[in-house]
């Protein structure tokens, strides 16, 4: 009976629209996870397509697209230590926009990367259009288990907005589990993090069309986000492009909770759509998400500046010049002779050498499993009779100049 209201919603629109309009129906799981294989099949140089997981009651597979530049002649310890943007969509296997989101943003990266390759140097990009698989096929919001999966996720996990319920089909709920990370598509999206240097993760909702804070800032259960003011400056910019405003989640336990709380990405919900299935009106998908989209750009091609982000601007031998171009600040930064606390966006100062290494942390906010923020940037040599800077010798070059002064002397 459930998919009888959106079969006539089709055929209502299919009549209704004029010539020129076109009315789509969304993806379901065998299309998305077709095209979504072959699309990345269409760039084998900069993109894998791959099952890592099974869902819980069907054993269907979680796929994903893993791309970087050379993708395939980069090492494992390569891949994982590149800035990393992750997007995932359809916790709630109901709100099928939000897997429409990842794919079409997926489809933009590689497009524009196989034209100009510089739009994906230096960063990975890793997509996963649907979490909830078995909820994806059937229209359910749970999990095969009955289990919301957006409230399952270990940090602050039934702290707040969740039950303690097993929710049923079509009927939705908040049930968290039975336990913190209990499902095997939990599971499965934590480990896919774990595999990377995590700047940035998008999880794709829908049904309110905004964005929604990792945790609650105000009211009862706030917690103070360490690194607002980077927060603050990327949901203005987001604001600017989108039109989205930012609110508290209304449950704990969420995806994104995890991801900062954890793994120290700049994680945010986006609500892409009020709508779960269908389009509403006579229009393309890419249409009715043209705002999102330019989000999800928006956060891609800032990448870098996902927290502090020093560059050099001079170099001597005992100092370094250094401005951080970064939208948040950089905290202890030092090139092995004392710390700097803190160098906001925007600043520039002159750090004090000790060594031919400059190390910052790019947030202040540390996460639960590991510090995943210091930045390491290499420098020249400090040498402490002139203000030159020169390359280091290495001990093969020693050797040869101490055979050389030897042989010098036997000629005298």
């Amino acid at each position: 009976m459930k998919y009888i209201l959106p079969l006539l919603v089709i055929v209502f629109l299919a009549f209704a629209a004029q010539p020129s309009e076109a009315v789509e129906v969304l993806h379901n799981y065998y299309s998305m996870k077709g095209d979504t294989e072959e699309l990345a099949g269409n760039y084998p140089d900069i993109a894998i397509y791959s099952e890592h997981a099974s869902s819980t009651g069907l054993g269907l597979e979680i796929f994903s697209v893993d791309v970087a530049l050379n993708i395939t002649e980069l090492s494992e310890d390569e891949l994982a230590a590149l800035p990393t943007m992750y997007v995932d969509g359809v916790h709630h296997g109901n709100e099928g926009m939000s897997a429409e989101a990842a794919f079409l943003f997926l489809q933009d990266v590689l497009e524009r990367s196989a034209a100009d390759p510089t739009y994906l140097e230096g960063k990975r990009l890793v997509v996963t259009p649907v979490m909830n698989a078995d909820g994806y096929l059937e229209d359910c919001r749970n999990n095969w288990n009955g289990v919301d999966l957006n409230r399952n996720y270990p940090y602050m996990w039934g702290m707040y907005g969740t039950s303690d319920t097993r929710g049923s089909c079509p009927a939705s709920g908040t049930y968290r589990g039975p336990s913190e990370g209990s499902e095997a598509e939990t599971q499965a999206n934590m480990e896919m993090m774990r595999g990377m240097n995590l700047y940035v993760y998008f999880s794709g909702h829908t049904g309110s069309n905004d964005i929604v804070l990792p945790w609650k800032i105000t009211g009862e259960f706030a917690v103070p986000i360490a690194d607002w003011d980077l927060y603050e400056h990327f949901l203005n910019e987001s604001t600017n492009v989108s039109g989205l405003s930012y609110r508290d989640p209304s449950g704990a336990g969420e995806s994104i909770a995890w991801g900062y709380g954890a793994r120290n990405a700049v994680s945010v919900i986006v609500e892409v759509d009020t709508m779960q299935w269908l389009p509403g009106v006579t229009t393309t998908i890419r249409e009715a998400l043209a705002n999102e989209l330019l989000m999800y750009d928006l956060a891609w091609e800032n990448l870098l500046l996902f927290g502090g982000h020093l560059e050099i601007v001079s170099e001597t031998s005992d100092s370094v010049k250094v401005i951080n171009t970064g939208w948040g600040a950089a905290y202890n930064i030092t090139a092995g002779n004392g710390i700097t606390e803190k160098i906001g966006p925007g600043e520039t100062k002159t750090i004090k050498k000790g060594s031919n290494v400059l190390q910052y942390l790019r947030l202040v906010h540390v996460g639960e499993e590991a510090d995943l923020t210091q930045i390491t940037m290499e420098l020249g040599d400090v040498m402490e009779d002139d203000g030159e800077i020169t390359p280091a010798l290495s001990p093969l070059s020693i050797i040869f100049s101490l055979i050389a002064v030897v042989a010098l002397r036997k000629r005298k």
